[in-house]
């Protein structure tokens, strides 16, 4: 986004424009702690030779997810803004496609129900479209042919729901002794790093998402498991995408467990059982 910028520019806008599509067309009020930021007149131009001029407080750059939802949050907060795409199509990798009576997801296929999520989703007026999974249902990774649930718990807070996730009719108790998604040496490894420890984070260098998952879980864990799953959210590469940035809570995770005084080596489970006791704790 660029804001508070005295831009002149030509803009060339996606086809869908002529189909209807257009930039917000919202004036904010002045500015309550200082003049008004003025942007000189941009000038956008469709495919088929429409021409638009206006004056607008920011230009967002590209009608994927991100920037669609920024364009959203700034109108919604009074700022006039001017979205733009250049293919002939919003919403960047989120892509349905519907033939012969079915529905596919080129993109990402599913989302992390956070409030903001479902806040956007209200103001919007798609709430009714939302659908959530089953809490007591597992995901399921197609691995070799073959269908395997992943560990999951049935939907329990706090420690009652990190037991359950261990000991759980699909904890991880079951995946390790009778799943067939991992190998023993990669059910091993996996073990090791979740309740004996794992090699400390690199000094100086923010992990990917691969990079975090296979120091502490190891590298089958991560293509086996972690991949589909990242892959199916983000529609991204889990080697460039940042832990932190992409998982910060699962991240976060680390920290809690060398935060305990015992567990030097930083094995993660405990410090996952840690952070559901405090989350017990503030929600009292």
């Amino acid at each position: 986004a660029l804001m508070g910028l005295q831009l002149t520019t030509r803009l060339l806008l996606s086809a869908s424009l002529a189909a209807g599509w257009a930039p917000l067309p919202l004036r904010r009020p002045a500015a309550p702690n200082g003049p008004r930021a003025a942007a000189s007149l941009v000038r956008a131009s469709a495919s088929a030779g429409a021409t638009i001029d206006r004056t607008v407080d920011c230009i967002v750059v590209g009608a994927g997810i991100s920037g669609a939802t920024l364009a959203h949050n700034l109108h919604r907060a009074g700022v006039d803004v001017l979205l733009t795409e250049a293919r002939d199509y919003v919403g960047g990798n989120v892509i349905s496609r519907q033939a012969d009576g079915f529905t596919w997801e080129e993109g990402p296929n599913s989302f992390a129900t956070q409030p903001s999520i479902v806040r956007i989703s209200h103001e919007l007026g798609i709430a009714d479209q939302l659908v959530f999974a089953d809490e007591a249902l597992p995901p399921w990774v197609n691995h070799n042919g073959r269908l395997h649930p992943l560990p999951k718990g049935k939907g329990g807070k706090g420690p009652a729901g990190q037991l359950e996730l261990v000991f759980g009719s699909n904890g991880v108790l079951k995946f390790a002794l009778a799943g067939q998604l991992l190998s023993w040496p990669g059910k091993i490894r996996a073990g090791i790093g979740a309740f004996v420890g794992h090699p400390p984070p690199p000094e100086g260098k923010e992990e990917t998402i691969r990079e975090w998952v296979t120091r502490i879980l190891g590298e089958e864990v991560f293509l086996r498991c972690i991949d589909p799953f990242v892959s199916g959210v983000y529609a991204g590469d889990p080697s460039t995408l940042g832990m932190k940035a992409a998982l910060p809570k699962i991240a976060r995770i680390e920290d809690y467990s060398y935060a305990i005084e015992w567990n030097k080596l930083g094995a993660i489970f405990y410090g996952g059982l840690k952070r559901q006791v405090e989350l017990v704790k503030e929600r009292k």
